[in-house]
């Protein structure tokens, strides 16, 4: 990405196309008019009447989400917008992300039609990464908005909603003026390099969980359980960790936060992802090709998963658990947390 671009993305469900739509800036065909406005919600208060006196009570504020809006000029009057040829993407492809031979190969095909049919077909993709098919079906599946600038990209998680074509009177030459609204799930603007830290204990060096560790030397098996997360943002954020096996009521502790433990043994082969962030908020046991929720597993102690955020700083991360039935002194659990910084503006 350069400093300007944009992108919309999302995964692909139901044998409907994900997307992965650059613009913002002139050369893409699709760019913007103005700065993007972002609104931020208004805080949900509980500010309650003192009885009897002046003034008010204070209560529990909540912040919501942020609403990007756009106002997009479509432009093929010079070039070729939708690059897809000859058919439309298929089930698991992206609209709006193409190979160099299918650009190639577009232009080629769609050479000499002229820029009013450019300018359609690109409202047409355009409208189609909007309409967010494949994630507007389901509850919890989203996208990312993402933004390039001062050298920097960070992004927004939610999902495309408003989406208003103007009449133009450049329609004939290419040009259609576009209004579409970006809804966020919460106001961080989460940094676009994910950061993961490992604990494990008892596994070969550079094969953690991997079959055949048995085999190795007792002189190449190590511990780490204990690690220091660095989140660099200025707001909390949510990680995503995953516990793989075996082992038996595996617990990590954030020192000075919250320590989360599952009452269960985990094979190995297996893993559990606890997942608080919030389009997720979910526990699932995955084994092989199959999944299900063990939320009901977490302990009585362990936080409600809208606590398990980590705020800015270092902060002392510490694995502990218990070896599970016929382990030998070599098998171990593995833990990856996995985090974005957040932050409070692009």
């Amino acid at each position: 990405m350069r400093d300007g671009d944009w992108y919309i993305g999302y995964s692909s469900y139901d044998n409907y196309p994900g997307a992965l739509l650059y613009f913002g800036r002139e050369d893409a065909g699709i760019y913007c008019l103005s700065e993007p406005d972002i609104a931020f919600a208004d805080a949900d208060v509980a500010d309650t009447a003192l009885p009897g006196e002046d003034g008010v009570r204070m209560g529990r504020d909540y912040q919501r989400s942020a609403t990007a809006t756009f106002e997009l000029g479509v432009d093929g009057s010079h070039t070729l917008i939708d690059r897809h040829w000859p058919l439309r993407p298929g089930p698991g492809d992206r609209v709006g992300n193409w190979s160099e031979m299918e650009a190639a190969l577009a232009l080629v095909k769609k050479y000499g039609q002229g820029p009013a049919v450019r300018g359609l077909d690109g409202v047409n993709l355009l409208r189609q990464a909007w309409r967010a098919d494949a994630i507007r079906g389901k509850a919890g599946r989203i996208s990312v908005l993402a933004h390039k600038t001062a050298g920097r990209t960070r992004r927004l998680y939610g999902r495309p909603r408003k989406f208003a074509v103007s009449h133009s009177r450049l329609a004939s030459q290419g040009y259609t003026p576009v209004v579409a609204d970006f809804v966020a799930v919460d106001d961080r603007f989460y940094d676009e390099t994910e950061q993961q830290e490992e604990l494990y204990d008892h596994v070969g060096i550079g094969l953690p969980g991997r079959p055949g560790r048995e085999n190795l030397p007792d002189w190449l098996y190590v511990s780490k359980k204990t690690a220091t997360i660095k989140q660099a943002g200025t707001m909390n954020t949510f990680p995503y960790i995953d516990i793989y096996g075996p082992c038996k009521n595996p617990m990590l502790t954030m020192s000075g936060l919250w320590a989360v433990q599952l009452g269960m043994t985990i094979a190995a082969g297996s893993y559990v992802r606890i997942d608080p962030r919030p389009w997720a908020r979910t526990v699932i046991l995955y084994t092989g090709s199959d999944s299900k929720s063990v939320a009901d597993k977490l302990t009585r102690a362990s936080p409600r998963l809208a606590q398990m955020f980590i705020p800015s700083g270092r902060w002392s991360a510490s694995l502990s658990y218990t070896k599970t039935a016929g382990a030998t002194s070599h098998d171990g659990p593995r833990i990856l947390i996995n985090w974005r910084d957040a932050f409070n503006w692009w």
